[in-house]
């Protein structure tokens, strides 16, 4: 049955999937984003294009004459970084989602329920997912499935926001409807799913709508509802944003960095390329044989071999050119990495290792700012992670354990420290602190661990509790 644009199915479906399709293009009101026009330096680039810089795939140089582009395009790769994904893991390594604390009574080292819905769904890797996207692209998305027949718990999954794109109320931040369009290579046709407060809607669109690098038509009449719609229980959207900070990625204010860095190491390498074989001339060569008086032809005499010996007048001078000293763009370039880790707060032993033999205090204050860019990145998607997982708990039944308002995100830590700085933290501590606290913030153990450690620990002690011997008829020795 095709859609209704006049239903709300309809008017929803129309306007997200336009929005998507905006957001894939980098369009807002029929303008499109383009770095050289003053004009739309507000507009978002696309997210296919941010990806592509994510990829270490950005976009060549537009400056090659449309002749030369078959022939230089295989160089111009050459000359590109990925340091875009560097910035965005750089950050996502510190952002650990270890567990969840609920309404539960007893879950100081985090809720057994929730971490059985962590192990069911490979949590750990989908919140991994969830964070390098929201990182790179300034915004990710999570889908809660309820249980179905064959799987007893609710379905998490890390979605993209090139495929999936949400309404919110701007006054208090509720969702109003989601949508998911896809293309199945399975089915071999293109899929959307529309979510509506307590419905769900699956439409199919006959053939391919997709015109290029994964950007759909906007013709929603063209798209049909197969079948009825799934009920969600409670009227909720089963779907959750992660929002990076200000929307955007991390590198995206930076693309013109990027681009810098990129175009001075293809300079780099392009300079070397040519120079591999210098410029050579010959000085004082005659025209002429002076026997014969006939042309000398030069074309085949000076061949470069080694089993070539060249015969020449004594007043013939040979010259050759000069390299160029590459060493200013090798430094140009390593400034502009400089200028990269700090604007972005990544540690810049990260981008290159050579800074690692700086100075210990620059290097110390570099990795404070990163830390605090880290708690700053986690205060972003803390709240959404709890969603989620109250989400699968409401779709499990499990009612108590949902309410959002109870439920915590346990994070790892954000700075690791070596053996003996924790061993040292630690002995000073004890006396001072809960042993869980130091084994888990001084120590820096997983919640779960820590049970399982008191246990070992409990066995320890009694295995080194010394025993008093025991012998029949024993007497002590008179008092002297």
């Amino acid at each position: 049955m095709a859609i209704d644009l006049d239903t709300p199915q309809g008017m929803w479906f129309d306007r997200l999937s336009r929005a998507l399709h905006e957001r894939r293009t980098g369009r807002v009101n029929g303008r499109r984003w383009n770095r050289g026009l003053a004009s739309t330096a507000r507009i978002r680039p696309p997210l296919t294009v941010l990806d592509d810089y994510r990829q270490g795939d950005p976009p060549l140089r537009p400056d090659i004459h449309n002749s030369w582009k078959p022939y230089v395009r295989q160089f111009v790769r050459m000359g590109r970084l990925n340091v875009a994904d560097l910035v965005v893991s750089a950050t996502a390594n510190r952002m650990q989602l270890r567990d969840f604390r609920t309404a539960s009574a007893g879950d100081e080292m985090g809720d057994s329920a929730a971490r059985d819905i962590m192990r069911a769904n490979g949590m750990k890797l989908v919140a991994r997912d969830v964070i390098e996207t929201c990182l790179g692209l300034g915004d990710s998305y999570t889908i809660v499935t309820p249980p179905s027949a064959g799987r007893s718990h609710a379905l998490i999954t890390a979605e993209d926001p090139r495929e999936v794109i949400t309404a919110q109320d701007p006054a208090t931040g509720e969702y109003l409807a989601a949508l998911k369009m896809f293309r199945s290579e399975w089915d071999d046709e293109d899929v959307a799913y529309l979510y509506l407060p307590g419905d769900v809607y699956r439409l199919t669109h006959p053939g391919s709508s997709i015109l290029h690098e994964g950007v759909f038509r906007l013709d929603a009449k063209a798209w049909n509802i197969a079948g009825d719609p799934t009920p969600v229980d409670g009227g909720i959207i089963p779907v959750t944003r992660f929002r990076n900070r200000d929307g955007v990625g991390e590198f995206e204010r930076h693309l013109d960095t990027l681009d810098r860095i990129n175009d001075k190491i293809f300079d780099e390498w392009w300079t070397a390329k040519i120079q591999a074989f210098r410029q050579r001339a010959v000085k004082n060569l005659p025209d002429t044989d002076e026997e014969t008086g006939e042309d000398i032809d030069y074309s085949d005499m000076f061949t470069a071999s080694p089993d070539e010996m060249w015969r020449v007048p004594a007043d013939v001078d040979f010259w050759e050119s000069t390299p160029v000293d590459l060493t200013p763009i090798t430094s140009a370039i390593q400034k502009d990495l400089e200028r990269l880790a700090s604007t972005t707060s990544t540690p810049l032993h990260i981008i290159t290792p050579d800074a690692a033999n700086g100075s210990a205090e620059g290097a110390q204050l570099m990795r404070e700012e990163h830390v605090y860019k880290v708690e700053n990145r986690i205060d972003h998607v803390d709240p959404s992670f709890a969603r989620t997982m109250s989400l699968a708990f409401l779709f499990q039944g499990d009612t108590a354990r949902a309410d959002v308002t109870q439920i915590q995100a346990v994070w790892g830590p954000v700075e690791r420290y070596s053996l003996q700085q924790k061993a040292d933290a630690a002995t000073k501590a004890k006396g001072t602190l809960p042993v869980e606290d130091i084994q888990r913030n001084i120590w820096q153990r997983e919640p779960a661990e820590i049970p399982e450690l008191r246990k070992m620990r409990g066995r320890d002690v009694l295995w080194e509790t010394p025993k008093t011997p025991t012998m029949p008829n024993f007497q002590a020795p008179p008092n002297p």
